[in-house]
């Protein structure tokens, strides 16, 4: 039998570590509850990739990214739901669209959002967001809603083995702005990558199982103290399991292709 002083101190260990993914969720409901009030979207034209067909975009791609046009500003969002706010207006606003086409075959590569200096602000490659059955129509859309000049460019240089962005100044916009590998997508989107620390969820639910033992107590802290423990091991591992699952079972799933 645990004496009382080892009782209460294994409770007071147990809601401690108990914190640990407790703040976690408070921060989770904090986020979601934030992001449904968020109205800042509200009425915006927006497009959504149209990507081509067996080129490897995911569901997550799809459901996520996409283009708001809003009557100040355009919102891109990339794969992993982070925005980005480029004004339409002023010195850096968006003043014109621009196909970027291969210097060889003419195909269109890419778009991008120019300003009044001619700089490129943003950049959108085409196969992803306008090159399946209904890209026309999502091109017609953007154009429509943004209600700028449009014209075609051929690109300097296209590499043969790398994506041809590669020497693009917005190298890094194209590949935030396209479907991310599988592996890669788990990762980032991990709430332990975001947040908290990599080493969590297993460094927490360890020092855990060490306090499962006062289940068994006769005393009512230590049994507290072990009900604490699974609680704590719940909350850490869950989250987890159900990133995972639904990342390798539904998001990271090859988009299903659109009729034409």
């Amino acid at each position: 039998m645990a004496s009382s002083g080892n009782a209460w101190t294994a409770l007071v260990a147990a809601a401690g570590l108990f914190l640990v993914p407790g703040a976690d969720l408070a921060v989770r409901l904090a986020q979601r509850l934030r992001g449904r009030r968020d109205k800042s979207l509200a009425g915006a034209d927006t497009v959504v990739p149209v990507p081509e067909p067996g080129r490897g975009a995911t569901r997550r791609f799809c459901d996520t990214a996409a283009v708001h046009v809003l009557p100040q500003d355009v919102v891109l969002t990339d794969t992993l739901g982070a925005e980005r706010w480029i004004p339409r207006g002023g010195a850096h606003g968006v003043v014109k669209l621009v196909r970027l086409t291969h210097p060889a075959s003419g195909a269109v590569l890419g778009v991008e959002f120019r300003d009044s200096a001619n700089a490129a602000r943003a950049l959108l490659p085409w196969q992803w967001w306008f090159a399946g059955p209904h890209g026309q129509e999502a091109w017609s859309k953007l154009v429509a809603a943004l209600g700028v000049p449009v014209s075609d460019e051929k690109t300097r240089r296209v590499p043969k083995d790398d994506p041809w962005w590669q020497n693009h100044d917005l190298n890094a916009d194209a590949m935030r702005l396209s479907p991310l590998r599988a592996k890669e997508a788990r990762e980032l989107t991990s709430w332990r990558s975001a947040v908290i620390g990599g080493g969590e969820p297993i460094v927490v639910p360890v020092f855990a199982l060490l306090l499962l033992p006062p289940l068994l107590s006769d005393q009512w802290p230590a049994r507290v103290a072990g009900v604490l423990a699974v609680l704590t091991v719940v909350a850490e591992l869950a989250p987890v399991a159900v990133h995972q699952l639904a990342s390798r079972l539904k998001l990271d799933k090859p988009a299903a292709p659109e009729s034409p």
